[in-house]
Formats: C-alpha cells, structure tokens, sequence
C-alpha cells in the first residue's frame, strides 16, 4: 500500500483505484490518499473532466446507498464529502454530465437517509435536480454544452427531454432541432434519439407546426431525418403524408418502430398495414406484439404470412420471440374468417418456435390426425423410400436448401404431435376411429415403402397418450387398436 500511495504520478484512475479500496487500509492511510487527492485537484494541469471522473467514483464508491456499506465511518465519509465538493468542476457541462450519464440515477446517501425509501419521492428528486442541471447548462452554454452531454452520456433522450423544458420559445425550439441535424459521424444517433426527447416533450398540439417549420429549412434526407426522430404516432404520419412519396416510403422503410400506448385500434392496424406495404413485417410484428386482439384479423393474418415468407429485412434485426409468435396465433385461432387449414399452416410455419409454447400446433395435430395420407405425407419428406417405387409428383422437393429445411420442420411436427388421432372435441379417444386412422396409414405406408419407418414413429405417437382416469396406461383405445 505505501508504494501505491507513493506513485509518483497519479491520475483520476488510480486515485479512484486506491479510493475503492478504503475498506482495506489503515486508517492512516485514509488521510494520506485524501491530501494526495486533495493535492491532484489542486493541480493546475488537472482537468474538468478528469476532476468529474473521480468525483463520480467517490459518489458512487462513498456517498451512494451502496456506498454507506462499504464506507461505514462518518468521519471517512465527511471527509469523501468535503473532497467531492471541492472537485466540482466549473464547467457545466461536466458538473452535472453524473445526472445524465445513464438513464438511471443512483443518489447519494445522503439524499437517502430514510428506511422506508419512498421511489415515487426519489423520482421526483431527479426529475428536479435534471431540470436545474439542464437550466444551468443551457444558460451558461448554450447547445454546445447540451452537446457536451450528449458526447460523455449514454441518457441522449433524456437529455433531449429536459432541453425542451429549458427552451420554451418557438425560435429557440426551431434552432434546437436545426443544430442536432448538424451531427453527423459517432454523435449522429445521440442527436437523433435527443430530438425523439425533446419532441416528445414538446406539448403535442404544437409539435405539428414545430415540425413543419423546422422541415421546410432542410433537404430531403434531413427531413426524413427529421421525421424519423419524432414520436413515431398518428400526428407525425400525417405530416409525413403531406411530403412526396419518396419522402413517405423512405421514412416507413427506415423509421424504428416504437410500441406506444397512445396508438388507438385505427393507428395500430394503420402501422401494420405501412410497415408491410414496405417489406418490414418483422418490424410491424415488433410494434404490434402487445396488442393482438387489437389488430383486425386479415391484418393480423397477413403479418403472420409475410414474417414467415418474406425475407428483405437485414439479418438479426427485429427478433421474432417464440412467446409472442404463440400469443399471436392464440390471437388468431378461433375468429370468424380463419379456418382449421389456415391456422394449420400458420402452425407449420412457425412449428420451430411453437414447441413447449402456450399455443402449439393444435390445427395441424388435427389435420394430421383426420387424414392418414396427410401422415404418411410427413414420412416422405423425412425417410427415402425403401424399395424401388416412386412417390407422387407432388412429394418431391427438388431444391435441396428447401427440402432440408422442410425435412427439419417435418421433425418437429412429430416432435411436438401428441394428440392422438380420433379424439374427440372432449379429448376422448375413440377405439374404432384410432383403429381405421392407424389401419389407413399402415397401408399407404406399406404402399410407399416406408412401412417400418411409420410404425416406429406411431409408436412414439401411441406412447404420448394420456392415462385413464383410473391412471392406467396406456389408455384402453390405445390398447385395443
């Protein structure tokens, strides 16, 4: 510990590095890493910025809730206290950059001095104390302290946010958002997602001529920029509607998607129906997968046909999550308008992600379970033939790519098929109508050669069945067929 104390030419780092480790030196070592910080700061070489940067780890280190544990003496602490206060910086910018470095804010201790720690009090402590910071920024520095901000922190919303309650004038507002379409490179997407806060703070009956006015100064790439980083709501698409239509499709192609509960029924199916008519179904699968039972159903049919069929939208953009892909058909099954056959190859669409899922594959079970050819359809395209003969013209998948992924969805309908064929709307098994199913499939399959493949795989089938009542298993139809 003495030769890390007497380094002799310590930084932000390793000071905060020795300060981090207060709980492990003696305690007159204390006092010597506080006059060695003490004397750092009193540096004229040392910096702003590098005084926010220790005095952040202190904050977080010895004046936060957390940091009451590790530093449990008052007089060490008083001491982190006077030393924070004496590294503030003049700036700012850096003076207040801890309030908007992260979207959440961990206070000090001793701001959290009570044991019932209210959060609806706490919010609004920050809520405060983000509105005084950004009033002192903007007064002393204008919008390139704003910029500051936006290049140290990681909150560029927020900090959009808090701007538009600083600069209340429509002029001031206007040269606001001309300013952040000045960033290009690395700041770029800070500016935008500062615009999308400041926007939506802005009240919404005066967002619309903000808006105009401020894209009638800019070129077109700046005003799909612009409408681009608006909140993403019925308002901004009318007015997106009123520019050309290279205009509207480029905003609709490229604009991200943002789940609002503001969208009535009316936007929501609007949304969908924009999204797909640019070749974005995953993105219009995004914004709606909240709210199924809102979209009508030929929406909702079409969204779910074109997320399984069309391909355009980059690679590993808009994740489609097996829950929500489940609760979307759940959606769909059942309305007026959409058949067994329908939701049976919705099913077969998304059979991969359907396993173990609240929904499954309960049409295409049944469809399987009704036609024995069907059945013996999916032992085609898993198993070759074992004699000479050939299958109908119609089995044959002659692109390989799609018969291996077709053989491998085939894999996990077996997989996931448990519903034994001839049960009944009150899942009842029946014997002779499990018998005919089984007698049929044995027979096409003997007829296609593929007759031990099959019975192994009815097998498997057979052995999911429930158990009686009585608990024996397997269930007396499965025995008797």
């Amino acid at each position: 510990m003495d030769l890390a104390l007497a380094w002799p030419s310590h930084d932000a780092n390793t000071l905060g590095d020795l300060l981090e480790r207060l709980g492990g030196m003696a305690e007159e070592d204390h006092a010597k890493l506080f006059s060695l910080i003490e004397d750092w700061a009193a540096d004229p070489n040392t910096t702003d910025k590098a005084k926010a940067t220790l005095r952040e780890r202190i904050r977080r280190f010895a004046l936060t809730r957390v940091g009451r544990r590790r530093v449990d003496d008052e007089a060490t602490r008083g001491r982190a206290r006077a030393i924070y206060a004496k590294l503030e910086p003049s700036d700012p910018a850096i003076r207040h950059g801890w309030l908007f470095e992260k979207q959440w804010v961990e206070e000090s201790a001793d701001e959290l001095e009570e044991d019932d720690f209210d959060f609806n009090a706490r919010e609004e402590r920050i809520h405060a104390l983000r509105i005084a910071a950004l009033l002192d920024v903007w007064t002393l520095r204008g919008f390139d302290g704003v910029a500051a901000l936006l290049a140290e922190g990681s909150a560029a919303s927020t900090v959009g946010q808090y701007a538009a309650l600083c600069v209340t004038d429509s002029a001031g507002r206007i040269e606001f958002l001309l300013r952040c379409l000045t960033f290009r490179g690395a700041l770029e997407q800070k500016a935008d997602a500062c615009m999308l806060g400041f926007l939506w703070s802005v009240d919404v009956a005066a967002r619309p001529a903000l808006l105009r006015t401020v894209a009638e100064r800019i070129d077109a790439d700046q005003q799909v920029r612009l409408f681009k980083s608006s909140p993403f709501e019925k308002p901004t698409w009318l007015i997106v509607d009123e520019y050309d239509t290279e205009i509207s499709t480029r905003y609709w192609k490229e604009v991200f998607p943002q789940w609002s509960r503001r969208h009535s029924d009316s936007d929501l199916n609007e949304l969908v129906d924009r999204l797909l008519n640019v070749g974005r179904p995953r993105a219009a699968f995004h914004a709606a997968h909240m709210n199924w039972p809102r979209l009508e159903t030929s929406r909702l049919k079409r969204l779910l046909t074109d997320v399984a069929i069309v391909g355009v939208e980059a690679h590993g953009t808009y994740r489609l999550d097996p829950h929500d892909i489940s609760e979307a058909l759940q959606a769909l099954d059942g309305r007026a308008g959409v058949t067994v056959n329908d939701m049976a190859r919705m099913e077969f669409r998304f059979v991969s992600a359907l396993d173990r899922s609240k929904h499954g594959i309960p049409n295409l079970e049944r469809q399987i379970g009704e036609s024995p050819l069907l059945y013996v359809q999916v032992m085609a395209l898993l198993w070759k033939r074992s004699d000479d003969g050939q299958d109908p013209p119609e089995w044959r998948i002659e692109d390989p790519e799609r018969r291996s992924a077709v053989g491998s969805a085939m894999h996990r309908v077996l997989e996931q098929m448990k519903r034994i064929p001839g049960t009944d709307a009150d899942s009842k098994s029946g014997t002779d109508a499990l018998m005919d199913w089984l007698t049929q499939v044995r027979a096409l399959a003997a007829q296609y050669g593929r007759a031990e493949i099959t019975d192994q795989c009815l097998g498997q089938l057979l052995a999911k069945a429930p158990p009686e009542s009585t608990s024996a298993w397997p269930s007396v139809p499965v025995c008797e067929a």
